[in-house]
């Protein structure tokens, strides 16, 4: 499994806990823009848990 992919793996899991611990349903356009945002920002998360 490649980086990126596990990042949009993990963000897709949190929406589901927060869905799940908070009761509310966040829409699945939200849902989609916050994954693809987690996708394309791999590289400077990884940079910044490197420091």
């Amino acid at each position: 499994m490649k980086v990126h992919d596990f990042a949009y793996q993990v963000a897709l899991r949190t929406i589901e806990l927060l869905e799940q611990t908070q009761h509310y349903k966040i829409p699945e356009n939200i849902r989609k823009d916050i994954c693809e945002k987690i996708h394309s920002e791999v590289d400077e998360i990884l940079k910044k848990a490197s420091k």
